[in-house]
């Protein structure tokens, strides 16, 4: 599966990892859970684990970016986590339109990401 979903009540901490193309079922399998997260405890920190990526399917960029708009201020604290080179960059990019704080970190460094948004609990 391209993608996992977990999550951590104890530190507001939910989790994707993503490896390979992501498809509209794997996209909605994570988001419903997700919004049950939030809704569960009102801000959450959020870490993305990008192994590899092949693209995503289309119908899912209107839908992502709802997302975005109606949960973005319930995120407390953004770790990318890559070994990409273009992933750092574009997400950094986008940190800029969010109050939300966001930081990027290797694969190597996947601990010190997840200690990072959970600072903040």
């Amino acid at each position: 599966m391209p993608l996992i979903y977990s999550e951590d009540d104890s530190t507001k901490t939910a989790m994707i990892t993503v490896s390979g193309k992501i498809t509209k079922e794997d996209y909605d399998s994570a988001i419903a859970p997700i919004e049950a997260f939030i809704g569960k405890h009102g801000a959450i920190n959020f870490i993305e684990v990008i192994k590899s990526f092949s693209g995503f399917d289309p119908s899912i960029i209107l839908p992502g970016l709802k997302f975005d708009f109606a949960h973005v201020k319930h995120i407390s604290r953004v770790a990318v986590v890559s070994d990409i080179g273009w992933i750092s960059p574009l997400a950094k990019a986008a940190g800029y339109f969010m109050a939300t704080k966001l930081r990027m970190f290797d694969l190597a460094a996947l601990d010190e990401a997840k200690e990072w948004v959970r600072s903040s609990a």
